[in-house]
């Protein structure tokens, strides 16, 4: 699992102008995000107490928490989450976030996509342990 936390120095950039937290260096993610499109950039929230259904697609996903933490699942693998962390989900990883923290959770997200668009959408996981199913954008 990869979260990557605010525990970095920050740079001096545009001469000295700004100060900047780099959760990815510059070009650390070009060769596996090419051939990618940005597929959507957006806030959430997750209610108290609720579970993002178990899915997988064929993106990069990067989740930013703004307030409130829970735990993510990615692959199987748990870890806690929090404000100001990052996460990333790599593409095709089944994966799941949890507000088991007794808040709710509120996440600026956004992905880079790989889908064709004749194949937009994800595959659901059911936690009833039904089979898994491809959910089109949109439905």
């Amino acid at each position: 699992m990869e979260i990557r936390r605010r525990d970095r120095a920050l740079v001096e950039e545009h001469h000295g102008t700004i100060e900047t937290l780099f959760f990815y260096e510059f070009e650390e993610l070009r060769s596996q995000t090419q051939g990618g499109y940005l597929e959507f950039a957006d806030e959430f929230r997750l209610k108290a107490g609720e579970e993002l259904e178990p899915h997988s697609h064929n993106s990069d996903e990067f989740y930013f928490i703004l307030s409130g933490g829970g735990t993510m699942t990615i692959d199987g693998e748990q870890a806690h989450v929090e404000r100001g962390e990052l996460v990333r989900i790599k593409p095709n990883l089944i994966h799941s976030i949890s507000a088991d923290q007794g808040e709710d959770i509120v996440a600026f997200a956004f992905a880079i996509s790989y889908m064709a668009e004749d194949q937009l959408g994800y595959t659901a996981y059911p936690k009833d342990g039904s089979d898994p199913k491809f959910v089109p954008l949109g439905t």
